[in-house]
């Protein structure tokens, strides 16, 4: 094995000469440190860069676009189930049921245009979950708990634990 094939050498493997953009120095303890040179016919190596996007709330950016496809382009806020249904928070649960039947005959995908269809059954989803929260008394305390400490963004996730 030549020299060249011996500094190429990376984790027992030899590389042949021609790669050597490839060079990649093997391990050394601090107790047997070797210098490595390298091969005077290297080109320097590119720069890498990354880009590191800045972080992003995936809950608002959720609701952001919920809340342009449901046609409020400049606001940012997440409806509330009471607004959705549009109902007061102190509304009863017969104003609950005669706001979801309304709504579940306006947005329901088997009576949608076929355009629509798709945008009508995220606001028909919407819609189903608002009536199951609102309707059931634990739910709705719950709800109403997370409303007040401003969580709301995050009830359907603690809706999945409640459930089980």
């Amino acid at each position: 094995m030549n020299e060249r094939q011996r500094e190429m050498r990376s984790y027992g493997l030899a590389i042949s000469g021609s790669d050597s953009c490839f060079y990649i120095p093997q391990p050394t303890s601090h107790l047997h440190q070797k210098t490595h040179t390298r091969p005077e016919t290297q080109l320097p190596l590119p720069k890498t860069r990354f880009f590191v996007p800045e972080r992003i709330r995936v809950a608002q950016t959720r609701s952001q676009g919920r809340n342009q496809r449901w046609g409020h382009g400049g606001e940012h806020k997440e409806l509330t189930f009471y607004e959705l249904l549009g109902i007061p928070e102190s509304g009863s649960v017969t104003q609950i049921k005669q706001a979801y039947k309304l709504l579940a005959r306006k947005y329901h995908p088997d009576v949608s245009p076929l355009d629509r269809v798709e945008e009508n059954t995220e606001k028909f989803i919407r819609v189903q979950e608002a009536y199951e929260t609102l309707s059931d008394s634990r739910r709705r305390a719950m709800y109403d708990r997370d409303m007040a400490r401003g969580l709301h963004l995050a009830f359907s996730a603690r809706r999945c634990q409640y459930d089980e």
